[in-house]
């Protein structure tokens, strides 16, 4: 540090203070705090512009099952950083493998590069393992239940559907090894999104609940009613023209189902699985039997529930970032 920079106060009694001084660092006039102040007052308005006018709840960000507070997918990590001109490339890879059990440990650090000038701004550490409930277990029907395998050893759960209640039991996964590259991605967009939130100063913004993130992005108090409820505004009032309005009120209507099924047919697909896998992770992640999905699935919130399930808690993970576009110097 720049000794000319540190100014050691005097004490009450007029002499230099001991190893307790206070110390002033000097940061520059107020003329250059001010001129920081507004640039970052404009980045953050910027960026809750962004949310306004370009994400879309459900798809770039939205609720987890079993939490109450939006969380940012990897589809709006990735559209900050073309927002932000950010190049995401891997800083850091670090394996822990056991070939003879199938266990799978990864620490990745994600380094996010501005695309113009090559600087470093931010990093992101991601972590995943085969241990995560999500990847070392499985549920199955009875009929699925392996020959000679005693169901009551088995953790069990009973779940109501439309057809009625039915029980699944909780199974081991016997090929770890095959899921050693889902669990890498995993840790891979867990890396992403922590890097996008700290570049973008976003983390603040997915530290509220849904409502209170409404009232956010329209510049609201979340606190201003006088019994402390949120009061966001409706939905509709977040689009900027007429063209947006009617988005939101088509939306309303049933193109809203059609976004999220669309993101649980591309789930389907970067996961390999085929009709009859994605019938089975639905029934799990709805609680009921679905045998066809498309016929036994038409609710929006059903289908964001089997997208978030597919995501988050089943065997899978959405297409691996690609850093294939980047610069040669910067990969």
């Amino acid at each position: 540090m720049d000794e000319t920079n540190l100014t050691v106060m005097p004490s009450p009694s007029g002499g230099s203070t001991g190893g307790g001084a206070i110390v002033d660092l000097e940061f520059g006039s107020a003329t250059d705090l001010r001129r920081k102040l507004d640039a970052m007052k404009q980045k953050l308005n910027l960026t809750k512009e962004f949310f306004r006018e370009v994400m879309q709840d459900g798809v770039d960000y939205g609720i987890i099952p079993g939490t109450d507070k939006p969380t940012l997918y990897k589809a709006g990590a990735e559209g900050l950083c073309e927002f932000y001109n950010l190049a995401p490339t891997i800083a850091s890879k670090v394996e822990d493998k056991v070939h003879e059990t199938g266990y799978y440990a990864v620490d990745v650090t994600i380094r996010l590069l501005h695309r113009g000038t090559g600087s470093i701004i931010a990093e992101g550490v991601g972590h995943a393992n085969t241990y995560e409930s999500r990847y070392r277990w499985r549920w199955v029907s009875e009929k699925d239940v392996p020959k000679g395998v005693s169901k009551e050893d088995l953790v069990s759960k009973e779940r109501s559907g439309q057809y009625g209640k039915y029980v699944q039991y909780r199974m081991e996964n016997d090929d770890m090894h095959s899921i050693w590259n889902t669990v890498l991605k995993m840790a891979k967009k867990r890396a992403l999104v922590d890097a996008v939130l700290s570049a973008t100063r976003s983390s603040g913004i997915f530290a509220q609940t849904q409502d209170e993130l409404e009232a956010y992005l329209q510049g609201e108090d979340p606190d201003g009613d006088p019994e402390g409820r949120s009061t966001p505004p409706p939905k509709q009032t977040r689009q900027s023209n007429g063209s947006r309005s009617s988005q939101s009120s088509s939306r309303s209507s049933g193109s809203a189902s059609s976004v999220q099924k669309n993101r649980v047919l591309s789930l389907m697909k970067n996961q390999g699985l085929d009709w009859n896998g994605l019938a089975e992770e639905a029934s799990t992640a709805l609680g009921r039997p679905v045998k066809k999905v498309v016929q036994d699935i038409q609710s929006e919130a059903d289908w964001k529930t089997v997208g978030d399930y597919l995501e988050f808690g089943g065997g899978g993970d959405q297409e691996e970032i690609n850093f294939d576009d980047l610069p040669e110097d910067l990969r």
